[in-house]
């Protein structure tokens, strides 16, 4: 999956929550204020094993 794919899913994601996205990363299938949301969400999409990212409150920019 291009990184341009995810990196675009997770600058929309909503912030400071959980988000589940699909086993090949492709697409968003639940979110949620917890942990227990975010799956229960990508259970009702179908997707048993989503990957789970806890969103920060704010993204910010970094420079190496």
């Amino acid at each position: 999956m291009p990184e341009t794919v995810r990196s675009q899913i997770l600058r929309n994601a909503p912030p400071n929550s959980w988000i589940a996205l699909s086993e090949d990363e492709s697409r968003l299938v639940g979110k949620g204020s917890t942990y227990e949301e975010a799956v229960a969400m990508a259970e009702t999409e179908g997707v048993e094993d989503p990957i789970l990212i806890k969103t920060p409150d704010e993204w910010l920019p970094l420079v190496l």
